[in-house]
């Protein structure tokens, strides 16, 4: 059929999960000649092409393409040459997640305190507190430069769907060198013993390398998943302080299966092998659409209804296999910090329609107005 994969058309921006649902049912391994792309949307063919890093790839040079110095980081490489990187961030991330949690506990209570009458819950609490929480993990704690910093990393998500729009691509670049240049501006007054100060300028490339990546992934991806799982729960009714401070694990693992916003991830066929019935080539790149997935009735019963109590909850929110988050400790934690911090409030509600980032890959929303009472 005609490919109705068209994620930034206004129809797929405002609500891509009927197309999601269509393609699931009807073309699952979908061929998209302008993405030169398979779109994959079911959960089976999704997690298959996550776990099996022997057959699809995340780095180009597998294939023999040439990748730049400056983009080699955790990102773009494969085991076994990413596994000491990985390792190295996972436990910096575990030496300072006890101080990190505290420090966004008490921004978020301070944060909450003087909510009263429509707020925009991005610009207020959900930016804020996810710029903290990875500011500290890197020992810079909240920059001074927070809002030029916060306006560059949306360039950089915008860029992340320039396969769809190529005018992104130019900006994109410019913003990551911007990046670059404010976290290494940050480093004088980095703590001891934070990723800034432990990871050095003439440490291993492709660590140093990751340092804006993983910076900016952490803070643009938790502030995304704080502020579509509030705008998820306001849109379907309003809620007491108590009953948000009530919400535990699997309610954490429920929000992330249906408000993710890393909607989708590419990975390239490193070898000849058939996919959902469609013989896929060594060099073509797929799509694994997650967000798609987390929804494939063949898995998840009432695929699209809120679950608190659903267990198991095999969802792909935060990837699978070895490119998994693995900063996924953090980010659950950090996402209950602001539920646990609005226990002291009367309601919450929707005070209107939100803003949403016109960005595809990457599913967030610029403003998200709320009423506080």
């Amino acid at each position: 059929m005609p490919s109705i994969f068209d994620p930034l058309s206004p129809t797929m921006l405002a609500d891509p999960h009927a197309v999601y649902a269509r393609l699931r049912a009807e073309d699952p391994v979908h061929r998209h000649d302008g993405l030169d792309a398979w779109v994959l949307t079911r959960h089976d063919d999704c997690t298959r092409v996550l776990k099996d890093t022997d057959a699809f790839g995340s780095d180009p040079a597998a294939l023999g393409r040439p990748v730049p110095e400056s983009m080699r980081n955790l990102h773009v490489l494969d085991p076994p040459e990413s596994t000491p990187v990985r390792h190295r961030f996972v436990g910096l991330l575990r030496s300072r997640e006890a101080l990190v949690g505290e420090s966004v506990r008490r921004m978020a209570d301070d944060l909450v305190k003087d909510l009263d009458g429509v707020v925009d819950f991005v610009r207020d609490v959900a930016e804020p507190l996810a710029l903290r929480a990875v500011a500290d993990l890197y020992g810079v704690g909240f920059p001074a430069d927070h809002r030029h910093y916060r306006e560059t990393s949306r360039t950089m998500v915008l860029g992340m769907d320039s396969g769809l729009d190529p005018t992104r691509l130019e900006p994109a670049l410019a913003a990551r060198d911007t990046l670059n240049a404010l976290i290494e501006g940050w480093r004088e007054g980095a703590e001891p013993g934070g990723v800034l100060d432990v990871v050095r300028p003439g440490d291993d490339r492709v660590l140093v390398n990751s340092l804006r990546a993983v910076f900016d992934a952490g803070y643009s991806t938790t502030g995304d998943l704080i502020a579509n799982a509030l705008h998820l729960l306001t849109s379907r009714r309003s809620w007491t302080g108590a009953e948000l401070s009530s919400l535990g694990g699997r309610a954490v693992d429920e929000l992330i299966r249906l408000a993710g916003p890393v909607q989708a991830v590419s990975r390239h066929c490193k070898s000849d092998v058939d996919l959902g019935g469609r013989r896929v080539r060594r060099g073509d790149v797929v799509v694994v659409v997650l967000a798609a997935a987390n929804r494939d009735p063949a898995v998840f019963p009432s695929p699209d209804e809120a679950d608190f109590t659903r267990s198991p909850n095999p969802h792909l929110g935060l990837g699978r296999g070895a490119h998994a988050c693995f900063g996924a400790p953090l980010g659950r934690q950090v996402l209950l910090t602001p539920f646990r911090a609005l226990a002291g409030i009367g309601r919450l509600d929707a005070a209107g329609e939100p803003v949403r980032r016109p960005t595809a890959t990457q599913r967030g929303l610029d403003h998200l107005p709320l009423r506080v009472a």
